[in-house]
């Protein structure tokens, strides 16, 4: 061992807080998390949320997400959604392309029916095999987010597919632009 002595600031003084200039909540970065971009309340409460591969036996600040959607039908949603980017899998974002929306029945995309003419959401029902497989992946959501994150999210009633983007590269300006989907 060998003692360390703490530099000293030689006239120089600390600046508490954030730097000028700093992004933080919906204006930070793309893909940096935050909770300001969705309505949620948070309370402390037992929820058993996994911390290093146990349920915690104490308490834990669960959060819980207001779906602003809830009494949108599924149609309008993809309509809004399809074709547009979006960041997905929170807390870790990752910019993709919305490509389709379902919900337990039916799949949701944006296309065009008749060649020239303008794009339209179609309904495909799922297959047979499909329908279990769709419960199952938004049953999964739900249940990750609960113990995972101590996230509540509700029921899962609408799915998005997402394209995640592949990269990106750095214009001259400094400013990003996306290459492509993956």
């Amino acid at each position: 061992m060998e003692p360390f002595d703490l530099p000293t600031l030689d006239g120089l003084h600390l600046v508490p807080g954030l730097c000028d200039g700093v992004k933080v909540g919906p204006e930070a970065l793309a893909g940096f998390p935050s909770l300001q971009t969705l309505p949620h309340s948070a309370a402390l409460g037992f929820h058993g949320v996994n911390v290093h591969g146990s349920e915690s036996r104490n308490q834990s600040m669960v959060v819980h997400v207001q779906n602003p959607d809830a009494e949108t039908k599924v149609e309008d949603i993809a309509e809004r959604m399809c074709g547009g980017r979006v960041f997905s899998g929170w807390p870790f974002l990752q910019e993709g392309k919305v490509v389709a929306v379902s919900d337990a029945l039916f799949r949701y995309e944006k296309m065009a029916v008749v060649r020239g003419a303008k794009e339209r959401v179609v309904s495909m029902p799922h297959a047979p095999a499909g329908l279990g497989h769709w419960k199952m992946k938004a049953e999964r959501i739900e249940q990750v987010y609960s113990k995972r994150c101590g996230v509540i999210t509700g029921s899962v009633d609408v799915l998005l597919h997402i394209r995640p983007l592949k990269g990106d590269c750095r214009l001259f300006l400094g400013c990003m632009r996306v290459l492509a989907c993956g």
